[in-house]
């Protein structure tokens, strides 16, 4: 069983038309995913496979747009210490921060995926 998940925007071939790329899109419910092939639909679970009976992708990933994400976090700085943990929120850093805590940052930022 694949493991990977396509979703809408992503760029691919599937192995019942050869080389021809086509353009993933979302039901409206979002759990399938279909393409558009002479005028008709021909939809997909989110791991590839056409149909649930399947148990291979017939879909080969050629390319994805990034999204870009972005993401607080917070950590403890210690003296003399490199310690990188991150935390999802300040409650849980002081949660696990130690007695010698010289602070909590928060870090904010983004990258895209």
């Amino acid at each position: 069983m694949n493991n990977f998940l396509y979703r809408a925007g992503d760029k691919v071939k599937c192995a019942f038309f050869g080389d021809k790329v086509f353009k993933l899109y979302a039901y409206s419910e979002g759990s399938y995913l279909y393409i558009e092939h002479e005028g008709g639909f021909i939809s997909f679970c989110a791991e590839g496979r056409h149909m649930k009976s399947h148990t291979h992708s017939t879909l080969t990933l050629v390319d994805r747009q990034k999204t870009k994400v972005e993401f607080i976090v917070w950590m403890n700085l210690y003296p003399n210490k490199d310690d990188n943990t991150y935390y999802a929120s300040k409650e849980i850093a002081d949660q696990k921060c130690l007695s010698d805590r010289i602070a909590c940052v928060e870090l904010k930022g983004e990258c895209e995926i």
